[in-house]
């Protein structure tokens, strides 16, 4: 399994990067359209030079806007690691992932059966890509922690993505998973990420690096917006 995904997370510091991960994302079932009239790859650009250490594309297009040629545009346009985000639920979608050009796929479980994800799973790490297993509570995580091999990275979605996140969902669920989660293990902190104080507490509360979409892209300035979260991590 190529781990390029949680590697970039790990090791941001050492290359001059910031651990953050940025979600792009054009529409917003909570906050609405996202990316207005910006190309994907020119704000993937932007994003690069900004100093983010990855970057996530959602694919989903009935709720979130996305598109697999979205996905390719972006993964062409940066030599960064894109992570596709969708609802992917049999081993085609996976395959897609792949064509596409993502480094790492979302293995949401509270969206896949217990019986489905591990094959899922299987299936990405087969193809050299590196699955990030989102968990939104500990029965998750303990479910996630038995598959084979063992994840390199962990997402904790602050929020209910089976409410299509629109819940009031918080960075206290990191604060209660992180220290859950076994050592090596990094940790990506997603969603309800808002301001530098919740960024700040996803660090504090063990997370290796966050993931944030909606404050990033609906500010006037994207990299600025940037350096404005790296101050509160510490970048």
């Amino acid at each position: 399994m190529s781990s390029a995904f949680s590697r970039a997370i790990l090791g941001a510091e050492g290359v001059g990067r910031v651990p953050l991960v940025v979600d792009i994302k054009p529409v917003s079932p909570r906050d609405g359209d996202l990316v207005g009239t910006r190309h994907p790859a020119d704000l993937a650009r932007a994003l690069d030079r900004a100093g983010v250490c990855a970057l996530s594309v959602v694919t989903e297009p009935e709720h979130f806007g996305g598109s697999l040629p979205m996905l390719r545009e972006v993964c062409s346009a940066v030599s960064l690691p894109v992570l596709r985000k969708d609802f992917l639920r049999t081993p085609e979608d996976v395959d897609a992932s792949l064509e596409a050009g993502a480094a790492a796929v979302l293995l949401t479980l509270s969206t896949v059966s217990e019986l489905d994800a591990p094959g899922l799973y299987r299936r990405i790490v087969s193809l050299g890509m590196e699955p990030l297993v989102e968990v939104h509570t500990l029965a998750e995580l303990h479910f996630a922690m038995g598959l084979t091999p063992r994840p390199t990275i962990i997402g904790i979605n602050n929020r209910d993505i089976t409410r299509l996140e629109t819940d009031s969902g918080d960075v206290r669920v990191t604060e209660a998973l992180a220290p859950e989660v076994p050592a090596g293990v990094a940790i990506l902190s997603e969603s309800a990420l808002l301001t530098p104080e919740d960024v700040a507490r996803a660090f504090a509360a063990g997370a290796h690096a966050v993931l944030i979409g909606t404050a990033v892209l609906k500010a006037a300035d994207p990299a600025a917006e940037v350096a404005r979260l790296a101050d509160a991590i510490g970048g």
